[in-house]
């Protein structure tokens, strides 16, 4: 494992474990933010915290120690379970924004608090349960890999599609929105309201656009490798395909904090509150 790669990974892993870990505990330290949106962020975040903590360290010392087939398979496993959990999670909380924002009236009868918690364990189960699947030894080894090809040809390039589709339904959305908002306004001359929910929807849009291209760039070589290992090639950009992912998962909580304004709004007060107790200390 070359140096720069092993810079890279810990130092990717770190940021992504750490600002995962940070959004989860800000969340549940504050009551205000335990929103139906944010019970998604935490299932993402709690899934990126795992890629962070897990996919290059298990990597890292499975070639410290020497590398096998059985601990290849399990870094794979480990891999999958999380790698997917994310695409699922995110998926959840995309479809949750695209409910809001396309649909705003339906938006509260829909995304109830039952709803939201059959989603959150629909994203975990999905991922689980190929997990599972790939541990069935006694069934023969065809059976295994149509399962893991139909599982990565449906999965892996349905959640691209469908993030592309509720993005692109948004934006148009909004852009409509913004037109009648427009023409209104030359009418009205101004009006608070409109504008007001012009900005909220804007503000979500731009977090849903950083995340996603993200996700999609990053996930892109995840599922060509996905492909070319299911046809029994050697994914030679392996190298590449791990700090990928990583990255992706070290992303999203600082677009959480930059974008979303709850999150947002809580991390100032933090950042203040901290550097309030800091000055009475030096004062004292």
């Amino acid at each position: 494992m070359e140096t720069w790669f092993t810079i890279l990974g810990w130092t990717l892993s770190i940021v992504a474990a750490g600002g995962n870990g940070s959004i989860i505990f800000l969340v549940y330290s504050k009551r205000r933010l335990l929103t139906k949106t944010n019970a998604f962020i935490i299932s993402l975040a709690v899934a990126d915290l795992g890629v962070g903590a897990s996919v290059f360290p298990s990597q890292f010392f499975s070639v410290f120690y020497g590398d096998n087939w059985s601990s290849r398979l399990l870094i794979y496993r480990i891999r999958w379970l999380f790698g997917y959990a994310s695409a699922t999670s995110l998926c959840c909380l995309v479809l949750d924004r695209y409910v809001a924002i396309v649909t705003p009236l339906k938006y509260l009868n829909f995304m109830s608090r039952g709803r939201v918690i059959k989603m959150i364990f629909v994203s975990w189960a999905i991922p689980v349960g190929f997990v599972i699947t790939s541990l069935l030894y006694f069934l023969p080894a065809p059976v295994r890999k149509n399962i893991a090809t139909i599982f990565v040809m449906f999965w892996e390039i349905f959640s691209c599609c469908f993030l592309i589709f509720c993005f692109s339904s948004m934006i148009l959305v909004v852009y409509k929105h913004d037109r009648s908002s427009a023409t209104l306004a030359k009418q009205l001359r101004f009006n608070h309201r409109d504008l007001t929910v012009r900005s909220q929807d804007r503000s979500a849009i731009t977090m849903m656009a950083i995340v996603i291209v993200v996700f999609l760039v990053c996930y892109g070589m995840y599922l060509r490798c996905s492909l070319v290992l299911l046809l029994d090639l050697d994914c030679s950009d392996e190298v590449y395909k791990i700090p990928m992912l990583v990255l992706n998962s070290a992303i999203n909580p600082w677009v959480y904090a930059l974008f979303k304004r709850d999150i947002k709004k809580e991390m100032i007060k933090k950042l203040i509150c901290r550097k309030t107790c800091r000055e009475k200390l030096q004062n004292q």
